[in-house]
């Protein structure tokens, strides 16, 4: 009785749980969003999205409403899939997949009872002439590994219509992409992400040609060469089958599974002496040579694949570990193992000179006939091409027997370890440095006020990778500048715990076109997560009106507004850059903070020519010009990165500070420094310049005014160098002019310049005899930043700029000189230069 009163019991609780469907839509809400929004690098869901998922595959429809996009390349996605994974390894990588590409503008989301337990949702909507009009249908069945998208088309107007229609995929980055089975089968593989997907065509009289590109196009074509024409009324109806898969070989065996094919799997297990082996690259091909596809073990080093019955041989590789070759006789499910030598090991224990962990780059060079390593692609978050980041200076990383030339840095304020390694098969190399801290930057943080990932859109380099590369590089302070969203570091430096190694804040690059000057960066903004653009503004075609946007935007709050790689002609009065003054877009003026001067070593040059369209010339002399019109905008210089090889740290900037702990600094006071111009620009050296009038005690800092009667200042200059790179050169620049009195280089002033950190350390006297702003230069003429910024940015020579200092000599202010410096400027009779809008964030 005891046991038949439990049975019914539980007989009865089970009845009385609500039913559960397999497949669910679900609409993305704060209260839905920690169980259904699915997870990757390239994940753009926000509320409002549909999700439709079993337990197999979860999937992603953008909400259908005109403003929904998934990123600032990846735009008007309503009714479009915009993530896709599996459920039990999630890592979308798809940007977007388009039903017949953007030619319809979809609305709705209905949800549909479909046919054995499918989840379905409906869009609909006309093409903007008004001559056809579709129903986009998603279904997705229980169980199933794919979502089935249909269209049907209707001819809505009055005459016959010749159906061409198109699909469209944004798989961006590392992807490769391939057509199989005679135009069925689609697919797109990113190996280093281990995401592919598959887009079939079953049974269809359509097929699908591939056209590549940056935004690739799957045109469907008939099968007959026969075109498709509907009269008036008539509807015509294309099925196709998207499916994620770990890696092409799946995706094929899904484009079987659908057309009823029989599969055997074949499991691999990837060992090595020290137990499994994780990414092992396995290259399947038949007998005959014909390539099946590529896979990678998983962290338990096991692969399982189906295939078709035959005969393949599957090359198994791995880092360091050279490759073996199997045969598989593939007539049922079948099981196989490999064994690979150990790679050797370099364990890398990295500190800084008080004994504790500090992030750190380590390159690794093959000497004679070793190879330089590829640990994985730019996008990547510790091993990209020859190095790896690592945000405590520990690493155990695999290499190829060999010696290799290794270089270990932390950013321009540290003395960089040069020396080599020799890697055995099976042994652990050890690899111990201390990074010394030779370049005193007391008083001052370096920042980096512009970079980018892949929320930006142009890119695919994962943002945890990014943050690694600014702690590696030792950047102190980085606001978030995602392309046309607002976002933030915080979760990846929660994830390094460095949280107190770094400072950040919410920010944005304002992205609008004409191109390049309307491009322009804020920061600290408000934060709106899972919002449409994080809660940003939206860009405008008058670059006026959209820098007006940004600067206003949170009600006005205080905030830092920095003009991105502009070409300065065309703002201040040469609008359509065809020589003749139009006013230019002048008023931006009114609305900037700061702007980018980069390249610094063009502080050195006269251009010959004005810039043209999409065209920057030269503009830290263009800035030096406006200087001298009365224009007061401090310079800063910044490294845009957009990939993860060296991405960032080649390009930084110098804020005074009151504190140099970075996250004990108030992001506004670094703001209020910044908009004074107390900041100094350089790709390396550590430039510090200050004035004083030589009768009088008051110190000026670079962006400040000094009042000198006499006409007589003091320039005290000082730069630093650490042991990789070099300064033998020292230029003032009076109202823009490099004065040959003032010019002081390693050859005719020796005794200026010194062997080891501290390269130069003088007081410099000036005469004026009029008001002049002052700017000082240093550079390593015949030097190069060298090995380790890459093989890129290590091309470029040393330089340091600070901003200018405005020396005023009648006493009645600093007036300027309006010098164009043998260039002139395309600007109206008797400009006057805007000031600056008294929005809240000007001081």
């Amino acid at each position: 009785m005891r046991n038949s009163a439990v049975l019914i019991a539980v007989t009865l609780f089970i009845a009385l749980l609500p039913h559960v469907r397999a497949t669910e839509v679900i609409k993305l809400t704060p209260d839905t969003w920690q169980d259904a929004a699915p997870r990757g690098k390239e994940a753009d869901r926000i509320y409002g999205d549909w999700v439709l998922r079993n337990d197999r595959i979860v999937a992603v429809i953008a909400e259908a409403i005109p403003t929904r996009n998934a990123n600032m390349t990846v735009r008007n996605v309503g009714g479009s899939v915009i993530d896709l994974t599996q459920r039990d390894r999630q890592s979308d990588q798809l940007s977007a997949y388009y039903p017949l590409g953007s030619l319809y503008k979809l609305s709705g989301g209905t949800q549909r009872a479909g046919k054995d337990d499918a989840a379905s949702l409906r869009f609909a909507g006309p093409t903007e002439d008004g001559r056809s009009a579709t129903q986009v249908t998603y279904e997705l069945p229980d169980g199933a590994p794919w979502l089935k998208i249909i269209t049907r088309v209707t001819n809505t107007s009055d005459k016959p219509l010749e159906l061409k229609p198109q699909d469209a995929i944004r798989a961006d980055g590392e992807f490769a992409f391939g057509v199989d089975d005679d135009g069925a089968l689609v697919w797109a593989y990113d190996k280093h992400w281990r995401q592919a997907y598959g887009t079939l065509l079953l049974d269809s009289p359509w097929k699908f040609v591939l056209e590549e590109g940056r935004r690739p196009l799957l045109r469907l074509e008939p099968k007959d060469g026969k075109a498709v024409t509907l009269e008036p009324g008539a509807s015509h109806e294309i099925v196709r089958y998207l499916f994620p898969a770990a890696d092409t070989i799946e995706v094929k065996a899904l484009a079987r599974e659908l057309r009823g094919e029989k599969l055997s799997s074949v499991v691999l297990a990837v060992t090595d002496p020290d137990g499994p082996v994780d990414a092992a690259d396995v290259d399947v091909k038949t007998a005959a040579g014909a390539s099946v596809g590529h896979a990678r073990t998983d962290s338990e080093g096991r692969l399982k694949v189906r295939l078709p019955n035959g005969r393949y041989q599957a090359v198994v590789s791995a880092q360091g570990r050279g490759e073996k070759t199997l045969t598989w006789d593939v007539d049922d499910d079948l099981e196989d193992k490999v064994a690979l030598p150990s790679p050797g090991y370099v364990v890398a224990k990295i500190t800084g000179e008080d004994g504790q962990k500090i992030a750190c780059k380590i390159q690794f060079s093959g000497q004679d006939d070793t190879p330089d390593p590829n640990f994985g692609p730019d996008s990547a978050i510790h091993g990209v091409r020859n190095l790896q980041y690592s945000a405590d200076g520990q690493a155990r990383v695999p290499l190829a027997p060999g010696k290799y030339d290794v270089i270990v840095s932390h950013g321009p304020e540290y003395d960089a370890v040069f020396t080599e390694v020799s890697v055995e098969r099976g042994r652990d190399t050890p690899l111990a440095a201390t990074l010394k801290r030779t370049v005193d930057t007391t008083g001052w943080l370096s920042a980096d006020y512009h970079s980018h990932s892949t929320p930006s859109g142009d890119n695919t380099a994962t943002q945890r990778g990014r943050v690694l590369n600014l702690l590696a590089e030792h950047i102190e302070f980085a606001p978030c500048t995602e392309h046309n969203r607002v976002t933030v570091y915080d979760p990846h430096l929660e994830h390094f715990d460095a949280k107190d190694r770094m400072l950040s804040c919410p920010g944005m690059e304002l992205t609008g076109r004409p191109l390049p000057i309307n491009h322009q960066n804020a920061f600290p903004l408000k934060h709106k997560p899972r919002t449409q653009d994080g809660g940003a503004p939206v860009t405008d075609v008058d670059p006026v009106v959209q820098i007006e946007r940004l600067a206003m935007w949170d009600d006005g709050s205080d905030k830092l507004v920095q003009i991105n790689h502009p070409n300065l002609v065309q703002m201040v009065g040469d609008k359509d850059l065809n020589g003749s003054p139009d006013g230019g877009f002048e008023k931006m003026f009114s609305f900037m903070d700061v702007i980018e001067v980069h390249p610094l070593d063009n502080i050195f040059e006269r251009p010959d020519q004005l810039p043209g369209p999409r065209d920057r010339s030269n503009p830290i002399f263009h800035w030096l010009q406006l200087a001298n019109l009365g224009y007061r905008m401090p310079g800063v210089v910044n490294t845009d990165a957009h990939w993860n090889f060296h991405g960032s740290g080649w390009l930084r900037n110098y804020i005074k500070s009151s504190t140099d702990e970075p996250t004990q600094a108030d992001v506004h006071d670094l703001v209020h420094d910044s908009e004074h111009g107390h900041i100094v620009m350089t790709n390396g050296p550590f430039l510090e310049v200050s004035a004083r009038a030589a009768k009088g005690d008051k110190v000026a800092d670079v962006g400040d005014d000094l009042e000198a009667s006499d006409g007589r200042v003091k320039l005290k200059v000082r730069v630093q160098c650490p042991n990789w790179l070099a300064v033998n050169r020292v230029q003032v620049f009076v109202n823009g002019k490099p004065k040959s009195k003032l010019n002081f280089t390693e050859r005719t002033n020796p005794d200026m310049f010194h062997e080891g950190t501290v390269v130069f350390d003088e007081e410099i006297p000036v005469a004026l005899d009029a008001d002049a702003h002052l700017v000082v230069a240093c550079a390593g003429e015949g030097e190069t930043l060298g090995p380790v910024m890459g093989p890129d940015r290590g091309e470029l020579m040393p330089a340091a700029v600070g901003n200018p200092i405005f020396v005023d000599v009648d006493g009645g202010g600093f007036k300027p000189n309006g010098d164009m410096l043998g260039l002139p400027l395309p600007i109206e009779p008797g400009l006057k230069p805007s000031k600056p809008h008294h929005h809240h964030h000007h001081h």
